[in-house]
């Protein structure tokens, strides 16, 4: 009767192990390598899906972005075009901090978004501000980006949380102009 626990806890021990999310550093011999303030000098467009919280596609969203570089800071201008509703501006400041660490601000989110950067991957997460919310206002979003062989092309998949739970998925093509 030794044996049924004893497997029983093996199967628990496998199921939580496969649940173990993938850590920014799993990306190290990734490449190229990522560089975001290299990448988003100069002009980048993106075209992408916006899902709701069970996957569903909801939406397209399409930006425009225009960074310049000066004193290891970017700054980066944003259009967001969400299908279906008005326009959104998001002025970003980058610097990079050391080889693996980017930090940001902009004026839609809260505090400074820490970033992580190794090999082809960078990720973080921040609390956006959400506009003339009464009762949310604020999510959690996290982003993990991954540039492609080409070095022109990144791919971003931002998921919006709130308490916890995930309410909308972005996934997002950007190319450099």
């Amino acid at each position: 009767m030794r044996i049924l626990p004893f497997f029983l806890l093996t199967g628990i021990l496998f199921y939580i192990s496969g649940c173990a999310s993938m850590k920014p550093a799993d990306f190290k011999k990734g490449n190229p390598k990522s560089d975001p303030i290299k990448f988003f000098i100069g002009k980048t467009i993106s075209d992408g899906v916006i899902e709701n919280h069970g996957g569903k596609p909801t939406a397209h969203i399409k930006t425009e972005t225009e960074g310049t570089l000066k004193n290891g800071l970017i700054s980066i201008e944003q259009n967001l075009y969400p299908e279906g509703k008005k326009k959104n501006h998001r002025s970003w400041q980058l610097r990079q901090i050391d080889e693996h660490h980017v930090d940001a601000t902009a004026n839609d989110i809260d505090g400074t978004a820490h970033g992580l950067l190794y090999g082809n991957n960078f990720s973080w997460t921040f609390r956006l501000k959400l506009p003339q919310r009464k009762f949310i206002k604020h999510l959690r979003m996290s982003q993990n980006m991954y540039l492609m062989p080409d070095g022109n092309t990144m791919i971003i998949r931002s998921v919006l949380r709130k308490f916890g739970f995930a309410v909308v998925q972005i996934t997002e093509t950007f190319q450099k102009d």
